[in-house]
């Protein structure tokens, strides 16, 4: 009898459907510094900026994440920023590849204008997202 299984086939990339999320989804009007969140990946990852809906009064929007070794942001380190996005970078979405070893982590977005921009931000394994092209001559 054969056996069923929830599992994907082999060669099949898995999403990570628990990836810890920094920011949920929403707009973001004003300057924000994020929750710590513990995230336990001392390994290569994606941080996926997910962009939505940019007020064109945004004149800047700078997204900074940061690691640290506990919940009170001890020994606070920064992974790296986005390059600034304006109104006329929505509905993108941006990618920054960092070498996380601090099991907490935050977004730290700094405003500047007017409006708002719908943003989330999630961390996930380096291979989310990426696909083989090529081709059995290559």
């Amino acid at each position: 009898m054969a056996q069923a299984t929830r599992t994907t086939g082999p060669g099949t990339l898995v999403r990570d459907a628990l990836a810890p999320v920094l920011r949920a989804t929403g707009d973001v009007s004003a300057d924000e510094t994020g929750s710590w969140v513990q995230v336990d990946r001392p390994c290569e990852v994606q941080v996926i900026l997910e962009l939505g809906t940019i007020a064109a009064g945004v004149t800047g929007f700078d997204v900074e994440i940061q690691g640290a070794d506990d919940s009170s942001g001890t020994n606070t380190v920064s992974y790296g920023r986005f390059a600034t996005l304006t109104g006329a970078d929505d509905n993108e979405t941006r990618v920054l590849h960092a070498s996380v070893y601090k099991p907490y982590m935050r977004s730290v977005i700094d405003h500047s204008g007017s409006g708002a921009c719908g943003t989330t931000i999630k961390v996930r394994q380096p291979h989310d997202r990426k696909t083989d092209s090529t081709t059995a001559g290559d």
